[in-house]
């Protein structure tokens, strides 16, 4: 029973539907970490029987939304581990490869229910295989339909039907054929016990819709729906070859058989003499044309809606009759967790948002009238309240904030596949250890700090990791490890991806950036320098290209995704004993506090997590070092960058003597930004700038401040790392 079925009966599942995608896909992901888990266990009893229940219960589930395809999948899936559980047979890899090849197909079924189109994913490879590895065979091949049956199925004879049209429908339909329009019988036939069979008609009507119209179908839904015929049979009008009209049709499931014939229309109508019965036969035609928009197949992809944990869970609240203890029984059954569609939450977070604004208008707005009637007892009152619900705001902001803060697990857990995968191909024996997956971070970071990390996983194993014959002759363990690890540090959270691999060589990535004219014979850089000069674009050592890695186009990728979150990348390397990648981003990317500065007539916000202190500066200690202004600072030198020079914004008329310079820092590194003036600390809330204006070097985002300006908010990451790294190189 599909969807279309539920809708007819009066059952709309698809407000259950989002709950269905959201737990099969933790099932799946469930069953994939399980897989992974079973093939370093082996026959792990416990391992095998939760690994059967997340089986079942995808198939359950999937059945009662009609999903035939996911079912029939999961359910061989299903007897496999059950012959594992039952000790038949013994944990192999080419087992495990198939059920991990399962959940692939599986999750690309889910892609297309959750894009409300029909799944069209094949699976009787795996079924094959899965059945081949449960009877001790080799997989036969899949036969495909041979298109000489195709042919002799749309050409053999039939018996016509008589659709009884009325004449002046038959006479349309005579106009048609004469006019050089193809006409058709369409015989189909229902698969064993399917149920809802009218239903099946009418998604069958409805397919034909995207070729061309179904003039009459007997017999008539009426009819399909109180009798117990095998099939029916459609007169329909269509310019598309029968055997697309055949392949459209058997897209419905539960159809076993479809006949497409030719179908001519005489001159005279049997069976009509009076025009009651014509328009009693015209009114019988009107449910079936009418029906088919109610039960669209693919309806426009809307977004996910917040569903019920379970459909019965409103019956489980009332008390039986009779039992008055249910009440405490009741309380030790509540649910505790609620699942809130993303968009909801967006949109409180933006509410919470703009009430900070507003709270910054209504504060500066009592500075002003203070200043203006100092003495006045209102004016008074006003800002204690300001203050009052500035204190309320704080408290509302920080628990909104904590809605969007999810475990950077939830993206760690892609990566245990990947290096098992990526370690066969290139026939390496590694692990993959993985530390501090209970670190939160930013709902929006974690949507789009996924493909960094794999391109620093796919660089780690294909450059870092040396096979096992180099690792013997080196004296290491022939089993390399590749380590994950996540923890916070202030308002951030740094990211380590370390591998104990043979380590970047230096003396080669100088050597090719030499010869590509990115940096001088005579230019002096450090190995921090070099290293990540492999950040530029195109930049590559390899000697070939795999499609693991060696492009010259992931480790751009990597620094520019990095940039984008306000965050920035360093190396640390040892030649043969391996590569650290330290990621440092923001915690969040919606409300910060920030330091206001201005520069000729502009008004700049800086995070105020990145500022490290301000300075007054005489202009005669700013010296030139290689083209970048430097300063002296308790015996260090400190890079510049003029926030006037880098925005292209005009000068002053006379420079003062002394300039402020706000010094921001990102890991180890530091900067101080040249700036003309300080206007104080302000909470700010981040605005994106759009597709259009998105990827401005040194540009974070926009806030709107208290007296309704528009400011830009400084990439701090951007800055350091143009500055630091990218200019140097």
């Amino acid at each position: 029973m599909s969807q279309e079925d539920n809708q007819n009966l009066g059952v709309d599942l698809g407000e259950f539907l989002d709950f269905y995608l959201l737990d099969s896909q933790e099932q799946i992901e469930k069953l994939a970490a399980g897989l992974l888990q079973l093939e370093k266990e082996g026959n792990n009893v416990g391992l095998i029987n939760d690994l059967f229940r997340s089986a079942h219960s995808l198939k359950g589930a999937s059945g009662t939304m009609g999903f035939t395809s996911i079912v029939a999948l999961t359910h061989s899936a299903e007897d496999l581990l059950d012959r594992l559980r039952q000790g038949k047979m013994e944990v192999s890899l080419p087992m495990v490869d198939v059920l991990l090849a399962v959940t692939d197909r599986v999750k690309e079924m889910l892609s297309q229910v959750e894009k409300r189109v029909e799944i069209t994913i094949e699976y009787q490879d795996l079924v094959d295989e899965m059945r081949a590895i449960m009877n001790g065979e080799t997989p036969a091949p899949v036969k495909e339909a041979d298109s000489n049956d195709m042919k002799e199925s749309l050409t053999s004879n039939y018996t016509r039907v008589d659709f009884q049209l009325s004449l002046e429908v038959a006479e349309q339909v005579k106009s048609s054929q004469d006019m050089g329009h193809g006409v058709y019988q369409v015989d189909i036939k229902f698969a064993p016990n399917t149920l809802m069979r009218a239903v099946r008609a009418v998604m069958a009507v409805q397919r034909m819709e995207n070729l061309g119209k179904v003039v009459k179908l007997r017999p008539s839904v009426e009819e399909l729906e109180v009798g117990s015929e095998e099939g029916f049979a459609m007169l329909i009008l269509s310019d598309d070859p029968p055997e697309e009209i055949r392949g459209e049709i058997l897209l419905v499931s539960e159809l076993a058989e479809v006949e497409v014939h030719p179908y001519r229309i005489g001159d005279a109508v049997d069976g009509y003499g009076s025009e009651e019965v014509a328009a009693a036969q015209a009114a019988e035609l009107l449910p079936v044309v009418e029906a088919a928009p109610s039960l669209p197949v693919q309806p426009e992809a809307k977004p996910v809606q917040a569903a019920p944990l379970m459909p019965a869970a409103p019956a489980a609240t009332k008390p039986a009759a009779g039992n008055g203890n249910n009440a405490a029984t009741d309380g030790n059954n509540q649910v505790h967790t609620i699942r809130v569609d993303t968009v909801r939450m967006d949109n409180l977070i933006n509410l919470v948002g703009e009430m900070v604004i507003t709270r910054t208008r209504l504060v500066q707005i009592g500075h002003e009238l203070k200043e203006q009637y100092r003495m006045d007892a209102l004016v008074n009152n006003l800002n204690e309240t300001t203050v009052y619900l500035g204190r309320l705001m704080s408290d509302l902001q920080e628990s909104a904030m904590r809605l969007r803060m999810v475990p950077i697990g939830t993206v760690f857990s892609r990566f245990p596949r990947l290096v098992r995968d990526l370690a066969r191909k290139t026939q390496k024996e590694m692990e993959l250890v993985l530390r501090g997956e209970d670190t939160e971070l930013d709902k929006t970071v974690v949507e789009v700090i996924g493909d960094p990390l794999m391109h620093l996983i796919r660089n780690s194993v294909d450059h870092g990791i040396e096979t096992p014959e180099e690792r013997r002759a080196a004296g290491k363990p022939e089993v390399g490890t590749i380590t994950l690890d996540a923890y916070h540090e202030g308002n951030h959270i740094a990211i380590l991806i370390s591998d104990d691999g043979q380590g970047l060589d230096l003396n080669r990535i100088y050597e090719k950036a030499l010869s590509r004219g990115l940096v001088g014979e005579r230019e002096g850089l450090s190995e921090r320098d070099i290293a990540n000069l492999i950040f530029l674009p195109g930049f590559s050592t390899a000697e070939k290209v795999t499609d693991i890695s060696g492009r010259g186009v992931g480790m751009d990728v990597v620094k520019k995704a990095l940039n984008n979150l306000g965050g920035m990348i360093d190396i640390t390397t040892r030649q043969g004993q391996g590569t650290t990648f330290t990621i440092r981003l923001p915690l969040t990317l919606a409300i910060i506090q920030a330091l206001l500065v201005e520069a000729s007539t502009e008004i700049y916000a800086v995070p105020l997590s990145s500022v490290l202190e301000t300075l007054l500066v005489e202009r005669k200690d700013i010296k030139n070092v290689g083209g970048l202004p430097m300063v002296q600072l308790r015996g260090n030198t400190l890079p510049l960058i003029s926030l006037r020079d880098k925005f292209e914004l005009p000068a002053p008329e006379a420079e003062a003597e002394e300039v402020f310079v706000v010094v921001v820092g990102l890991g180890d590194k530091a900067l101080g930004l040249i700036v003309d003036g300080l206007r104080g600390q302000q909470e700010v809330v981040i605005k994106s700038l759009g597709d259009f204006l998105n990827n401005l070097p040194g540009i974070a985002g926009a806030t709107i401040l208290g007296d309704g300006k528009v400011t830009l908010i400084l990439d701090i990451g951007s800055l350091i790392q143009d500055i630091l790294v990218t200019r140097k190189g």
